[in-house]
C-alpha cells in the first residue's frame, strides 16, 4: 500500500522513517482457518488510537521531523509511535523475524517494532516487541509473548502475555545507572532496571470447530 494510501487511512501525515508495509507474519490453525496476524498497518492503526502526548525532551524544539524539506513540523503528535499492537485477530510467510517499522527520531533516539517466532518440535514462541529511546528522555518497552504447545491440535490454548515496561533517564540516574545512552543500545540487556507500568496475562482458546 503507497505511503500516501497509509496517511489517508489514518489520517495523519506522520510515520516512521521505515514502515515495511509488505511485511507480516502469520500463525494459521489449520482445522479452523483461525488466524493470528502481525502487520505494520495494525499496529500503527494502535498508535494513532492511544495517541500518547509527545516526549518532551529540552532539545525537541531544534528537532526536524520529516513531513516536508522546507517544513518545520510543530510537536503535537505521539513521534515515538508507541502502540498498544499485540497482533490482529484476522501472506504466509515461514520467518524468524519481522521488521514491522523503524524510526531514528531524527538521530535522537529509536522506535523499532518487531515480531519474531520460533518453533520448535514441542510448542511455538512468539515475541512482539516496541522498543523506544529517547536521548536523555525515556525508554518504554513494550513486549507481548505468545506460547502454544502442540499438544492438542483440535483446540490449541494460547497463552499471551504483555508488558510495558518505562523509565525516564533521570529517574534511571537517581537509582545509580548510566545517564548516557550509549549504554541502552539493547533492550533485552535493560529491560529489567525499567520499571512494570502494566502486566497481564490471557488464555486464548482455538477452537477447531468452525
Amino acid at each position: 500500500m503507497p505511503t500516501n494510501m497509509w496517511e489517508q487511512k489514518l489520517q495523519t501525515s506522520h510515520l516512521p522513517e521505515m514502515v515495511f508495509g509488505e511485511s507480516s507474519l502469520v500463525l494459521l490453525h489449520m482445522n479452523s482457518g483461525i488466524k493470528i496476524h502481525f502487520n505494520a498497518f495494525d499496529a500503527l492503526t494502535g498508535w494513532k488510537q492511544e495517541a500518547l502526548p509527545p516526549v518532551e525532551v529540552p532539545a525537541a524544539a531544534m528537532w526536524k521531523f520529516r513531513s516536508k524539506p522546507f517544513q518545520q513540523v510543530i510537536l503535537d503528535y505521539d513521534y515515538t509511535f508507541t502502540t498498544p499492537y499485540c497482533g490482529s485477530e484476522a501472506v504466509e510467510i515461514n520467518t524468524e523475524k519481522v521488521v514491522l517499522y523503524e524510526d531514528e527520531l531524527a538521530d535522537n533516539g529509536v522506535s523499532l517494532l518487531t515480531v519474531k517466532v520460533r518453533v520448535m518440535p514441542s510448542c511455538w514462541f512468539l515475541l512482539l516487541r516496541l522498543w523506544l529511546r529517547v536521548d536523555g528522555a525515556l525508554m518504554r518497552l513494550r513486549d507481548t509473548r505468545m506460547h502454544c504447545t502442540f499438544g492438542n491440535s483440535a483446540n490449541p490454548i494460547i497463552l499471551r502475555e504483555s508488558c510495558w515496561r518505562e523509565a525516564t533517564f533521570q529517574a534511571l540516574s537517581a537509582k545509580g545507572y548510566p545517564s548516557d545512552s550509549a549504554a541502552y543500545s539493547d533492550p533485552n540487556i535493560i529491560s529489567q532496571r525499567l520499571p512494570i507500568i502494566m502486566h497481564k496475562t490471557q488464555r486464548l482458546k482455538v477452537s477447531g470447530n468452525l
